[in-house]
């Protein structure tokens, strides 16, 4: 599996469709840096830096990433070490590991995930990063 190869074989939990891969950064592959995309971008390799998205960001069960995320939804069965800002949704599966804040509307973990961090569930738009809404405290401790 390449870098930049198209695959459809990951299934949308909403419509049960398949969701197009359209940057894959593949297993055996490591990345360092920003990706932005107005598409899906899957991890199945290593990245670390920064991943925005305007549709889905997918990390495989081979996926390894030390970032930030921030994408409409977001669809997790690998590891994860930042934090996590989806707009619609957030899905882990049982093989998936975070340590990381989250901040979404709609939150699936299953059975087996392990999570260490805190998490925030947005009724509004969650754009910020998690834990800065009014009222929180912010890791030095300022209230916001």
């Amino acid at each position: 599996m390449g870098i930049f190869k198209k695959d459809i074989d990951v299934i949308s939990p909403d419509t049960a469709e398949p969701i197009n891969r359209d940057t894959v950064i593949g297993c055996g592959t490591a990345i360092e840096g920003i990706i932005s995309s107005k598409e899906n971008v899957c991890v199945e390799g290593m990245f670390k830096g920064k991943i925005l998205s305007e549709a889905a960001v997918i990390i495989g069960e081979t996926g390894r990433v030390e970032a930030d995320i921030k994408a409409d939804t977001v669809l997790m069965s690998g590891e994860v070490q930042g934090n996590i800002v989806a707009k619609t949704r957030l899905e882990i599966t049982s093989h998936g590991k975070l340590k990381g804040n989250i901040k979404t509307r709609s939150l699936v973990i299953a059975e087996g995930v392990l999570f260490e961090g805190n998490c925030q569930m947005a009724c509004d738009e969650p754009d910020g990063e998690p834990g800065t809404q009014p009222g929180n405290r912010t890791t030095d401790g300022k209230i916001v």
